[in-house]
């Protein structure tokens, strides 16, 4: 459909544009599946300060106002819509109430309201700080034109009014890595310290993925191990000081946000693209050419070319969007945490009832009375720690909204029961949840090798072994002991499975490199293994590590013109002369 003439008489409103998110928190989890970053009012049950904009119309008049937005927990309960908010135009409160049907993002209509021809304010109004939220806002002086709610057309729509059809160009690099974690920060800290000019593209505004003050997850693996004694040195550069694992104790200051984000912007040879959201990648011949990016705030689209790629995303992205091939566990993986915590304020505080959440009234969960979790421990410690985990049924990159939901039901679920049914923990509050996910596993891709726990357990040597693993096999699965809290099908606490084996057992580098697009890396939770044997590689230092071993890669392929494969084949005693040294 031809939208052009609608930028004569509509505006389109990206919310990652609003320039006061208030207390709404911008969540960049679900663009593949949705289209567009949203706004999140993510108040734990308080409602959220309101997020704010500035924008001017092409004409004073009659406009008809849409949200893209849903009814979050439709899937499971019907006519219960949680998530609730309005919208404000220059302070008058639009009749509408948005996110109260559709289980599927879709627009929302909100009526006729009448506009200036001047700059007019735009807030969002959250009613209920129960999760409601919002992809976009759309005003149209047509008002018999619906917008798309298919992601494709709603991109063109996007694109159109927005004005963001062309697409920049950001630069060329001799590799470009896509993700910031720490498989993603070693590579590109690695490749630039041999000299390489290096873009290093992340979503959000902070790195360290899952070690960050956003998902909160320490980090596990050892590192620095004979014979390659220094590999794992850049790996704790970005190690924090302070651990702490349960409860209200696990604050966003140990994670050091700023500590990482310093040794980053410290190396002159890395070009770093924050707020980015890597959408496609442009191929030829069975090579990258170059990648697209979406800023997450603006709309704009840029792109970014290399002679070399790193897969860091953990969900193995580029490598889709490439072609390269790749396994992903639809059923039986593991899934998704978002980790939550609870802390005594001193004085009783009420909670909301929340018939919408997972009813947990008449089940045993860790953290009620007297029920241990795993370790032994209860009470606080065990409401919200990492085995309160879901997703492990379903698709975890198609479904992982739904996972992400599910842990907030089954923490607003466990929460309500606690203090409404048993009236205990009167004097504790909902502390902390983080609403971006900390995945486990996703899409594998698929290397020369494909690890396998056979390997480990059967302690096969492969000549280009360099990464020391060392974490038992350590897999997820639901537990039993809660099966009855399950009964909406869905498993939201887990069990950890492990089996120990002879540690360090060192992964070959012909995990770390696509069997099938020449020009591609990949490092961390996305590595050339099986589901099984990711039990053991998909932990954060060994990931670093990974990473640290492709940026010396990387510098091998620069400085002879050669593929990632050819490194192997051709130059493998380099690769491990180069591990051996700092």
């Amino acid at each position: 459909m031809d939208y052009s003439e609608l930028t004569k008489n509509s505006i389109f409103i990206e919310v990652g544009s609003f320039k006061n998110y208030g207390g709404w928190v911008l969540d960049t989890q679900f663009i593949m599946n949705m289209g567009s970053a949203y706004l999140l009012a993510h108040g734990l049950g308080i409602p959220v300060s309101d997020a704010e904009t500035t924008v001017t119309p092409p004409l004073a008049g009659s406009y008809r106002l849409w949200a893209f937005t849903k009814d979050w927990v439709a899937h499971w309960k019907k006519n219960c819509a949680p998530g609730l908010f309005k919208v404000r135009i220059n302070e008058a409160e639009c009749p509408a109430v948005f996110g109260s049907y559709g289980e599927e993002w879709q627009w929302q209509d909100g009526g006729v309201v009448e506009i200036p021809s001047a700059a007019i304010h735009i807030s969002l109004h959250d009613l209920t700080g129960f999760e409601g939220r919002c992809g976009g806002l759309f005003l149209t002086q047509d008002l018999n034109f619906s917008p798309p709610d298919n992601i494709e057309e709603l991109g063109k729509l996007r694109r159109v009014l927005c004005k963001h059809e062309n697409i920049d160009f950001l630069g060329n690099y001799d590799i470009a890595v896509a993700g910031g974690g720490f498989s993603g920060m070693c590579t590109a800290v690695t490749a630039a310290r041999k000299g390489l000019r290096v873009a290093l593209i992340q979503d959000r505004d902070v790195f360290g993925g899952n070690n960050s003050s956003e998902v909160r997850v320490w980090l596990g693996g050892e590192t620095n191990f004979e014979p390659f004694p220094n590999i794992g040195n850049i790996t704790r550069e970005f190690e924090q000081k302070k651990k702490a694992h349960y409860g209200a104790e696990n604050i966003g200051e140990i994670y050091e946000d700023e500590k990482k984000a310093y040794i980053i912007r410290n190396e002159k040879n890395i070009d770093i693209f924050t707020g980015l959201f890597l959408i496609d990648a442009i191929t030829s011949n069975d090579m990258i050419e170059s990648v697209v990016v979406y800023d997450v705030k603006t709309g704009a689209y840029g792109r970014i070319s290399a002679q070399l790629y790193a897969d860091c995303t953990g969900d193995g992205n580029l490598g889709y969007f490439a072609g390269a091939h790749f396994e992903v566990t639809t059923n039986g993986h593991m899934g998704m945490t978002n980790i939550w915590n609870i802390k005594d304020c001193g004085f009783e505080l009420p909670f909301p009832e929340c018939p919408w959440a997972i009813d947990l009234s008449c089940v045993d969960f860790p953290g009620r009375k007297d029920t241990k979790d795993i370790y032994g421990q209860k009470r606080e410690v065990s409401l919200g720690c990492w085995f309160w985990e879901s997703g492990m049924e379903h698709d975890p990159i198609k479904m992982a909204e739904y996972a992400r939901d599910t842990n907030f039901r089954a923490m607003y679920g466990a929460f309500d029961c606690v203090k409404n049914i048993d009236h205990d923990y009167k004097n504790f509050k909902l502390n902390f949840c983080a609403y971006i996910g900390g995945k486990r596993e996703s899409r594998r891709l698929l290397g020369d090798i494909i690890l396998t726990k056979s390997d480990v357990f059967t302690e096969t040597v492969f000549p280009d072994a360099v990464i020391p693993s060392t974490w038992n096999f350590d897999v997820h699965y639901p537990d039993r002991r809660f099966y009855s809290a399950f009964h909406e099908g869905d498993g939201f606490i887990t069990h950890d499975y492990h089996e120990n084996f002879k540690s360090p057992y060192f992964l070959p580098y012909r995990c770390l490199y696509s069997r099938n697009i020449h020009n591609l890396f990949m490092a961390g939770r996305d590595i050339s293994v099986s589901h099984d044997a990711s039990g053991t590689a998909r932990v954060m230092r060994t990931c670093g590590m990974m990473g640290e071993v492709v940026g010396k890669a990387a510098f091998i392929c620069q400085k002879h013109g050669i593929s990632p494969r050819e490194v192997y084949t051709d130059y493998l005693n380099d690769l491990l002369d180069l591990c051996r040294q700092k």
